[in-house]
């Protein structure tokens, strides 16, 4: 599970990043990468569903997991719905909203791949110790 939280903890900012630049570009510039955009968002929230999982079974990381396993679902189906909503002058708001979910997916999987550092190796060690 440690090499599964390394590569969630690498590649969900580093997709998060990508999405950033890609998102903003479309914002302010008009040149749109959509399909791009949308991989890496797909990619960030793989790694938070992966590591929400991961955080579940570690009962130092549950309620983060949980947290984590919940939110999955949203970044997809906010970002695949936002063009529909609030359709208008106020169409600003929802993509900060979209960004304040980036934000907080990414933001969550290093959460839980830090905390995962701290108290996760304690507890795969003392599982690699049992089953000698």
């Amino acid at each position: 599970m440690a090499t599964l939280i390394r590569i969630t903890k690498f590649a969900g900012p580093a997709a998060g990043i990508g999405a950033l630049t890609l998102g903003l570009m479309h914002w302010f510039l008009n040149i749109s990468f959509i399909g791009l955009h949308i991989f890496f968002g797909a990619v960030v929230t793989l790694a938070l569903l992966v590591t929400g999982i991961v955080g579940l079974s570690i009962s130092g990381l549950r309620v983060m997991g949980m947290a984590a396993v919940a939110l999955a679902p949203v970044v997809p189906l906010f970002g695949m719905t936002q063009t529909q909503i609030l359709v208008g002058d106020l169409h600003w708001l929802i993509r900060v909203a979209h960004l304040l979910v980036g934000f907080a997916a990414v933001g969550l999987t290093e959460r839980i791949g830090e905390r995962y550092s701290q108290i996760g190796g304690q507890t795969a060690g003392m599982e690699s110790v049992s089953a000698a």
